[in-house]
């Protein structure tokens, strides 16, 4: 469960415009982890695992469209995002990782937190963002499925994600105000 949940939905659902800030946020993330995931699908030798970060990184780039979109039609320009050091923290330690396991790891941690969020926002989310965000909820949720079986064992990765983005949940949530 998110650490600030309560002040998050506080925030959001505070002012209605605020999630278009959400939507551009996440299209941001999710740009970010096109690039660095779509790189590793031709140095990945398994067919399946090859498969499923293809199939992650095509999620990502249609989700990235669609809270693109969301925040357009809140008023907010999504390219005009800029992440708090917090959030970079999240992509350097992607771009860092060299060994499957951990990328698996890493990727069902952020895919977890992530859930965290998407739950969140649907609590106070209406007409098409809650349409949004439901898909994406879904899709997020059958990826973190399949990630979860190629994970052979526990993984500090995946604690290091969660760590990484209850941080930067602090920070962030104050930046929706602003």
């Amino acid at each position: 469960m998110l650490d600030n949940r309560d002040e998050l939905l506080g925030v959001l659902f505070d002012d209605p415009r605020r999630i278009g800030k959400v939507f551009a946020r996440h299209a941001y993330g999710m740009r970010r982890w096109v690039d660095l995931f779509s790189i590793r699908v031709p140095l990945t030798c398994d067919p399946e695992a090859k498969q499923l970060l293809a199939e992650i990184v095509a999620a990502n780039a249609r989700h990235m469209n669609l809270f693109r979109a969301r925040a357009v039609a809140h008023g907010v320009d999504p390219d005009a995002y800029v992440a708090p050091p917090e959030g970079e923290a999240i992509y350097e330690r992607i771009e860092r990782i060299e060994d499957f396991d951990e990328l698996v790891a890493y990727a069902a941690g952020s895919l977890d937190h992530f859930g965290q969020l998407l739950d969140a926002y649907a609590a106070g989310a209406t007409g098409e963002d809650a349409a949004t965000i439901a898909l994406v909820a879904a899709d997020n949720d059958a990826a973190r499925a399949r990630l979860a079986e190629l994970m052979r064992q526990p993984h500090s990765a995946a604690f290091d994600a969660h760590e990484l983005y209850r941080l930067r949940e602090l920070v962030e949530t104050g930046l929706y105000v602003g």
